[in-house]
């Protein structure tokens, strides 16, 4: 305990209430993240209440009053936090790394990276990671040593241990919490939880450190260490990767989204008194007809009847609804690339496909400015990993740069690819045959032998037979 009050610089005295204050260091985002829950749910928009959607203060009539109003609700902040993730994690990022290609021990130590992150999924995780920091502005991971029961030689050598990750995210309820020096580098990291005990919910606080983990329990108004705690951490290192943002991915045009649902919910009223003709009599009804085909009505004498007929469709709301939508688009730099929109654009060029994607690539460019930092800490975290469990490796890891590269989404023109390619070579073979066929194949070698096999019997006919072929 004595670590975290000197790392606080706050007396013992005070006691653990204070400690857990001063780590959260104020820190509240609850009204940011109770709003993102709320307008992630397109039921818990503002045009579904009721009474904040009929803000008419004329009189009606009970008929009217009982009419259920017409409220439609987008999902937009959800579409623009999808098209968001795709885009930066739609492609697994790249590992850059400075290895002498002669050298087997760093060929065996990227192999062991690479490994994990294919264990712990890396392609879902990462869109996992990017949809709570778009949605909730905040979102990290925590990475834990598993013991086996028998030992495997997954990472390149032996050992009984599972190199886990597990995701932080307010969405679970979980509140997170930094704590950096004056210089920003990260001293502590917090998560504050609760878990079901004996049907109440129970609070806990995690509190990790370069140097050790500790966990307290809350009873009633005060704070406790857990039996066992602090732990000594064994990799000296805090195991968190964290990424943060001010606001919600579509915090800049939540109001233009606003705006949106009440036009058209307003445009779906007038069109449910608009559907269906009105009788418009002048003068006095005598009676009405039998209803259907050859049915009518008898009017007195010089009265006459018609069907009101809506003349002018509502151009100014359909404008401002079209310049709302790329309002929407433009702001949050979130690409249209609906089957409808891109239909009649033909078969587009590589350069054209680049411009189409442009603003979300600039998006991108922006977002890497959180993401380069938290996707380098991770590889950081199981580098030293790899040194905890194999310290033989620790001098080249130590020495090895590895750095990941986001490589944003795009739609490609293969066939302009491959020229290039061919064009830059020579007009050479890019690639092995076998190679070709198992890329359009997957794993499986069974066509490539096939083929093989095809080819050596077609080489091996004898043309110049003058046996008859029946």
């Amino acid at each position: 305990m004595k670590e975290l009050y000197d790392l606080l610089g706050i007396p013992e005295t005070e006691g653990i209430n204070k400690l857990i204050e001063a780590l959260k260091q104020g820190k509240d985002k609850t009204k940011i993240i109770e709003d993102a829950i709320k307008q992630l749910d397109p039921n818990k928009h503002d045009i579904i209440n009721p009474v904040l959607r009929d803000k008419r203060n004329k009189k009606e009539s009970q008929r009217t009053k009982d009419k259920e109003l017409v409220s439609i609700a987008l999902a937009l902040q959800k579409w623009i936090v999808k098209k968001e993730k795709a885009m930066i994690f739609g492609n697994t990022p790249l590992l850059r790394a400075n290895i002498d290609q002669k050298n087997q021990t760093q060929k065996a130590i990227l192999k062991a990276i690479e490994r994990i992150l294919h264990d712990n999924k890396e392609s879902s995780f990462n869109r996992k990671i990017a949809e709570s920091v778009g949605s909730y502005t905040e979102g990290g991971e925590i990475w834990y040593l598993r013991e086996k029961e028998e030992n495997h030689s997954s990472y390149g050598f032996d050992t009984n241990i599972d190199v886990k990750v597990m995701q932080l995210t307010p969405k679970n309820g979980e509140k997170l919490y930094t704590y950096t020096d004056d210089f920003n580098d990260l001293k502590a990291f917090s998560r504050n939880y609760s878990k079901k005990e004996n049907g109440k919910d129970v609070d806990y606080f995690e509190v990790y450190t370069s140097l050790k983990t500790y966990i307290f329990k809350k009873d009633g108004s005060d704070w406790l260490i857990q039996d066992g705690y602090p732990l000594h951490q064994e990799l000296k290192k805090i195991p968190i990767a964290f990424a943060e943002q001010e606001q919600t991915s579509w915090y800049d045009v939540q109001k233009l989204i606003e705006r949106y649902e009440q036009l058209i919910s307003d445009h779906g009223e007038v069109n449910d008194r608009n559907a269906y003709p009105v009788l418009l009599i002048k003068g006095e009804l005598i009676d009405s007809l039998e209803r259907g085909p050859g049915g009518g009505i008898k009017l007195e004498n010089d009265s006459d009847a018609s069907y009101l007929s809506w003349d002018n469709a509502p151009e100014s709301i359909k404008l401002e609804i079209e310049n709302i939508v790329k309002n929407i688009q433009l702001i949050s730099q979130t690409p249209n690339i609906s089957f409808e929109e891109v239909k009649s654009l033909g078969a587009l060029s590589g350069t054209a496909l680049k411009m189409l994607f442009l603003d979300a690539h600039l998006k991108v460019m922006e977002k890497r400015e959180i993401y380069d930092e938290y996707l380098q800490r991770r590889i950081n975290i199981i580098k030293r990993i790899l040194s905890t469990l194999n310290p033989a490796w620790k001098t080249e890891i130590d020495n090895m740069i590895i750095e990941p590269e986001i490589v944003p989404f795009m739609v490609e023109n293969e066939k302009e690819q491959v020229e290039i390619a061919l064009l830059k070579n020579g007009n050479k073979a890019l690639e092995s045959h076998e190679k070709s066929v198992k890329d359009w194949q997957g794993q499986d070698t069974e066509d490539y032998e096939q083929i093989k096999k095809e080819e050596k019997e077609a080489a091996s006919v004898d043309y110049f037979s003058s046996e008859e072929v029946e």
